[in-house]
């Protein structure tokens, strides 16, 4: 029997690689009738958190937005490999339980390849250590916005590092 799709235990992220993936089709159907998009398409860019430019060149603490480290080791690998002919931005954020989802989409080199790949991290809360009746316990409190936030960043450093592994494969 074939696997149907919505009996995957993430049905969510196919649906939103197939949509990349009709996005990226479209695109290049457009490049090849000549850069010229069809009437009614849609052509809603992603957002970018993080862009490189050559115009303005800013201290390392301010090259990048607070999603990524500036001092990660893709990073740093990008700025050394690419200078500033790269740019990173999320495709898609999605929280997912208690874990952070990224769909990070990398755009590198004087030809602009793209790649693009997930990264997850988990949601952490505070944790509470006690005992009762001589029973020790721990149990995870509720994560704060904060402690999301922090999570989504670490998403996105996974799939930048991912994307990264690609180019280097």
């Amino acid at each position: 029997m074939a696997d149907n799709p919505t009996n995957s235990p993430q049905p969510q992220l196919s649906s939103v690689f197939d949509d990349m993936l009709a996005q990226s089709r479209q695109r290049l159907e457009d490049l090849y009738r000549g850069g010229l998009a069809r009437p009614g398409a849609s052509s809603a860019p992603a957002k970018p958190f993080v862009a490189r430019t050559t115009s303005a060149p800013r201290a390392a603490t301010d090259s990048l937005p607070g999603k990524v480290d500036p001092n990660s080791a893709a990073a740093r690998w990008l700025n050394d490999h690419f200078g500033a002919n790269w740019r990173y931005e999320i495709a898609v954020q999605k929280r997912e339980g208690e874990e952070a989802i990224v769909l990070g989409k990398l755009t590198f080199g004087r030809e602009n390849a793209i790649r693009t790949q997930f990264g997850r991290a988990k949601i952490t809360g505070e944790k509470v250590s006690a005992s009762s009746g001589g029973l020790r316990f721990k149990i995870s409190g509720a994560s704060s916005e904060q402690d999301e936030r922090e999570a989504f960043r670490r998403a996105a450093e996974a799939a930048l590092s991912n994307c990264v592994d690609l180019i280097l494969k």
